[in-house]
């Protein structure tokens, strides 16, 4: 079977798997020239509504495969990279499925676990200290729901240092039980605050996802004391609307370039998708069959075009207004304020430095020899030079 057809109607778990498989291609080759080992954690493995029989269109096979190609890149230089995951289903039936994948895999350190998330975590921090000072730890939460990965419960995870997560945050989910009496506990657990629910009362649609989102990252960053914290939009593959955010979070800038380039990688594969989903949707309720030619990429639907605007314009000021007041910026902070926004990209940023170049309100500092624009590292500098 095709990708597309092991995906089809659940087109939102390929974006996802393409924005895991996209980051961890690069993650692994570059902690590989760190660290001994990489501990590699799924806390809802399943599988889930898996088509193969190999199991390959899973999360954890999927992260398995990228970490094999790091380890044999390594192993060509001549070191070897151990690879430990530790893969954990509390679904009696799905974890049977998920033991026998383990069983076959004879290269690599995996335990299989039946249980819950918030009941294992010691066993994982156990699993995890057993490889030692010289492994790093990557933890992908994925829930078929919002309940399970208590903010409380999971916080002993999120302060591993070093370490990163990697977290599926169900908008649809919680935007749809919000107002649910019955959900406040569980809700106040998720956040790790009784008070989320009073600030974003009265928001709707967009602006309500967009603070939900801000609201769990801030919750990570202060539980895991991580200096960046991400959101990518996965939309619902045949309305136009967000289905779920892949909130990432890690402590360096590099992990941040590594997961834009994933997230605008998976976008232009999920346009493509949606594409697809959407005609089929009209098929089924005409009857009728669209002529379609296929296509690698598409071009981008309204609704996603409105929403780049949307954060492109957010990410915009947010930069403008730290030039304003500090005057003097490192390029590379203005990076990471921009970037911080789902949808926006480094050439985004560049565009709008030249942009302000034009009008003299900002001029690069720090820029020798033939370097024309600027680049993180280096020491370059935004001022602005506009008294508005």
């Amino acid at each position: 079977m095709t990708n597309d057809e092991l995906y089809e109607r659940r087109e939102q778990t390929r974006v996802k798997h393409d924005i895991l498989r996209h980051y961890l291609e690069r993650f692994a080759h570059i902690v590989a020239h760190k660290w001994e080992s990489i501990t590699y954690i799924d806390g809802f493995a399943g599988p889930w509504n898996v088509r193969s029989p190999d199991l390959k269109d899973s999360s954890f096979a999927i992260a398995l495969d990228e970490l094999r190609k790091a380890r044999a890149t390594h192993r060509e230089k001549g070191k070897n990279l151990r690879l430990r995951c530790f893969f954990l289903e509390e679904d009696r039936a799905a974890y049977q499925q998920l033991e026998s994948f383990a069983e076959g895999v004879k290269d690599a350190e995996i335990k299989p676990q039946n249980g819950s998330f918030e009941q294992s975590v010691s066993s994982i921090l156990k699993f995890i200290r057993e490889g030692a000072q010289g492994t790093f730890p990557f933890i992908f939460i994925d829930p078929t729901g919002w309940t399970g990965f208590a903010c409380h419960r999971i916080s002993p995870l999120l302060k591993l240092d070093p370490g990163e997560v990697l977290i599926n945050f169900m908008t649809s989910h919680i935007r749809r039980f919000l107002k649910d009496e019955n959900s406040r506990q569980s809700f106040e657990e998720l956040f790790g605050s009784a008070e989320v629910r009073d600030r974003v009362a009265g928001l709707t649609g967009q602006d309500l996802d967009d603070a939900l989102v801000r609201e769990y990252r801030g919750m990570l960053r202060r539980e895991g004391r991580f200096t960046h914290v991400l959101p990518a939009i996965v939309l619902h593959p045949e309305i136009d609307r967000p289905h779920f955010h892949l909130i990432y979070a890690t402590r360096h800038p590099k992990g941040v370039e590594v997961f834009k380039e994933a997230e605008k990688a998976a976008m232009q594969e999920m346009e493509r998708l949606r594409e697809g989903a959407q005609r089929r949707k009209r098929e089924e309720r005409t009857g009728q069959t669209e002529l379609s030619w296929a296509r690698e990429t598409a071009t981008e639907s309204p609704y996603y075009s409105q929403l780049r605007d949307r954060y492109i314009g957010k990410a915009r000021q947010s930069v403008l207004d730290l030039l304003r007041i500090r005057k003097r910026v490192l390029f590379d902070d203005a990076w990471i304020l921009a970037l911080e926004s789902p949808l926006v990209w480094e050439s985004d940023l560049k565009k709008w430095i030249k942009e302000w170049q034009s009008t003299e309100e900002l001029r690069v500092e720090g820029l020798v020899g033939r370097e024309r624009v600027p680049s993180r590292g280096k020491s370059h500098f935004l001022v602005w030079q506009s008294g508005a």
